[in-house]
């Protein structure tokens, strides 16, 4: 108890020394404008603010006044590269979205609001804008049909919501997002919520008509600025660290949890501190409907960026993760100490990881991008690899992405390979494995797999999105029950032997998913969406597994809800 009340002062007074700084919400993961910031990356080859990508969210202001000022050197033709017509009317697209940033930017306008009051704005329903208060809120629809192959029959995704956002005096900034959801997912789907006891990306769930699920999501914070280089965002939502499709470092996968971020932006760095607080794992709920309060742990996270060169950019990250039953440990509120001192000092049982990042962007029209990430490294082991020592538990990524590709205007492609050994993300005592809500903090797929993906967006209008996926992976799962480093919630205690582990090592499964999205936006941030995927699943010596699945339906200020694994 005594520790809680330390980390509430703690936060008191950082916000007691909020200066009087412009302090925005974030950019919600997902959101379309990550597609267009990702090309003014490429394009500027690692802008001063642009280039910092590792971390998201980012923040809506810092974008936005960055963008502003490329429209502005575009107007002026003093830009150092070529705006597509696309690009310049997604540019008006978010600088019009995040209008309160916008310093007064008219380049897209509502010409009549709805009875004088409503969209005033494309993109915001309702909005308030007076001398220390702003305040944004829209409604949030994804209402999608379809049918699948698999037994399932209909499939569906009924959500309903509100989002709103603003600031207070250009001090403190503050968003939430509310929505209510019922579904009914492909057979695969809902093999994974019966195996971990959580919905996809979301977590407890009760169940709704036949095969259906039916969630509540609540996802909000708070943000402002101390001092000129630091950010504070203190929510309950989600991190995404990395470059590519997937993330080996931390991703949006699982389910929100409560974290503290303090990101410091000085010179070429750009420096995180992530503490935050997760769901440790805990078994299916009674028959009888009692429920106990859920185990924590505590995951804390260190992530810098080096713009080294104007093309090149690395990262160091660290985090560990640590048992909440003996509570936070302050030691790991430094934001400068090595993790794994701290842990060694304490006694602690924790499980910590290290990784490195590499990003170049080259030519204006290529990214290449890495992460390396090192669960454990034994040094005789990793000089005899060939032998397969469990404790070489160590992932890789490789991407490229390739925008304007064979110099067709708005089509993007981009090409990774993901390998994760044996083992890797988990713990002796299990507890502690790199897990929130029995989901994967990381990769979906866990442990033991090699994956290659390839994805190409094309915008040939501005309001057509096409999107084609294409992934495949082999991975290794448990033969008889015997763990064989696939399934991150196990201990690697219960391994069968100490050698002989590579990945696919355990009984081989080869999945195959191509997807089609396409959407047409009718009104800013309203879609209209048709999607349709094939996906194989043929585990060794077992009869093969063929689904196809389509959707169609309307969505508006929300994500698609996408099942990638």
């Amino acid at each position: 108890m005594q520790n809680h009340r330390r980390v509430i002062f703690l936060f008191v007074f950082l916000l007691y020394y909020v200066t009087g700084r412009g302090q925005s919400d974030y950019i919600n993961l997902g959101n379309k404008q990550y597609q267009l910031l990702d090309r003014l990356d490429i394009r500027t080859k690692n802008d001063t603010l642009l280039g910092f990508t590792d971390v998201k969210p980012y923040s809506r202001k810092k974008v936005t006044e960055r963008v502003l000022w490329i429209d502005s050197l575009d107007k002026k033709g003093e830009l150092p590269f070529a705006l597509t017509n696309v690009d310049r009317y997604n540019i008006r697209c978010l600088l019009s979205d995040n209008w309160e940033w916008a310093g007064g930017y008219q380049g897209m306008t509502t010409r009549k609001p709805l009875l004088g009051v409503f969209y005033q704005q494309p993109g915001a329903l309702y909005a308030v804008n007076v001398p220390d208060f702003k305040l944004v809120i829209n409604p949030v629809l994804n209402l999608q049909y379809g049918h699948t192959n698999d037994g399932t029959g209909s499939i569906f995704v009924n959500t309903r919501g509100i989002t709103l956002r603003g600031n207070i005096a250009n001090k403190v900034g503050f968003y939430t997002v509310l929505t209510d959801n019922q579904e009914r997912d492909p057979a695969y789907v809902r093999d994974f919520v019966t195996k971990h006891d959580a919905v996809p990306g979301a977590g407890f769930y009760k169940a709704y008509n036949k095969n259906g699920y039916d969630y509540f999501d609540a996802r909000g914070g708070i943000s402002f600025n101390a001092a000129k280089y630091f950010d504070i965002q203190f929510a309950y939502d989600k991190l995404f660290i990395g470059n590519g499709f997937r993330s080996l470092f931390l991703s949006d996968f699982s389910n929100n949890f409560l974290f503290l971020r303090i990101s410091t932006r000085i010179w070429k760095f750009d420096y995180e501190n992530i503490f935050s607080q997760t769901i440790g794992p805990f078994p299916p709920f009674a028959q009888d409907g009692k429920r106990d309060i859920r185990p924590q742990n505590y995951m804390m996270i260190h992530h810098l960026s080096l713009q080294a060169t104007r093309w090149l950019n690395l990262g160091f990250y660290e985090n560990i993760m640590e048992d909440g039953k003996n509570g936070l440990q302050l030691a790991y509120l430094n934001p400068v100490i090595f993790y794994r001192s701290v842990e060694q000092q304490l006694g602690a049982a924790g499980k910590a990881n290290i990784g490195f990042e590499v990003k170049a962007n080259v030519a204006r029209s290529v990214q290449l991008y890495g992460q390396l990430l090192i669960n454990e490294f034994v040094t005789k082991e990793v000089f005899h690899y060939s032998r397969g020592n469990y404790a070489n538990k160590q992932g890789l990524q490789l991407g490229v992405k390739y925008i304007d590709a064979l110099h067709i205007k708005n089509l993007d492609l981009q090409a990774e390979a993901n390998f994760v050994r044996p083992y890797t993300y988990t713990n002796y005592d299990s507890i502690t494995n790199f897990n929130h809500y029995n989901q994967p903090l990381a990769h979906p797929l866990g442990a033991n797999f090699r994956e290659f993906i390839g994805l190409a967006r094309y915008q040939p209008l501005p309001k057509l999105y096409l999107t084609a996926k294409l992934m495949h992976h082999l991975q290794g799962l448990d033969s008889a029950g015997v763990n064989m480093g696939s399934d991150i919630s196990r201990s690697y205690d219960t391994r069968p032997r100490d050698y002989g582990f590579y990945i696919g090592t355990g009984t081989p499964v080869n999945s195959t998913m191509a997807s089609l999205a396409v959407s047409w936006e009718l009104f800013e941030n309203l879609f209209l969406d048709w999607n349709a995927t094939y996906r194989t699943y043929n585990v060794k010596d077992q009869p093969k597994s063929n689904t196809f699945f389509y959707t169609f339906g309307i969505r508006m200020n929300i994500q698609p809800r996408e099942f990638n694994f």
